[in-house]
């Protein structure tokens, strides 16, 4: 079987894959217009795709995925989408004005950006799973899960 390119790849149906997530939409009906337009930017496909389906939570009980991201480091081109209970920020470089096409960039807790040339649910796939991954959490589990923070009844 033939390899498939990285770009034809559908980081958040393996992220589903990877979490085991079998419950429904968490948050189908977010109005993103209305967040978007107080955020004064457009946020990625991906991210919004993430919070539609997770809801409030955290994979591996450990990356807190924000349901709106922070703009307190906007003065740096930086939006908050995550983060970490060791106070790593995970953002994403809002530059340009195709927010499908911003990279990720960790804020680690000493003050250093690191980039990465990934999108957002490319990225946690690769902490979950990449045992060489900067972030990873592939050292500590073997198994992924996302917690979520409110039971759906």
């Amino acid at each position: 079987m033939a390899a498939v390119p990285e770009e034809d790849v559908d980081w958040m149906e393996r992220l589903i894959g990877i979490t085991g997530w079998t419950q429904p939409a968490q948050r189908p009906d977010v109005d993103w217009a209305e967040m978007e337009s107080r955020l004064g930017t457009a946020l990625p496909s991906d991210y919004k795709r993430m919070v539609e389906t997770f809801g409030a939570g955290a994979f591996d009980g450990y990356l807190d995925l924000n349901q709106e991201p922070w703009t307190n480091l906007r003065d740096e081109g930086l939006l908050v989408w995550a983060g970490t209970e060791h106070e790593d920020l995970y953002c994403w470089r809002a530059d340009g004005d195709d927010p499908d096409r911003w990279r990720v960039v960790v804020r680690s807790f000493d003050n250093n950006d690191i980039p990465f040339d990934c999108r957002t649910a490319e990225f946690v796939c690769h902490a979950l799973t990449d045992p060489h991954h900067p972030f990873t959490m592939a050292r500590w589990f073997d198994t992924h899960w996302f917690m979520n923070y409110r039971e759906s009844h």
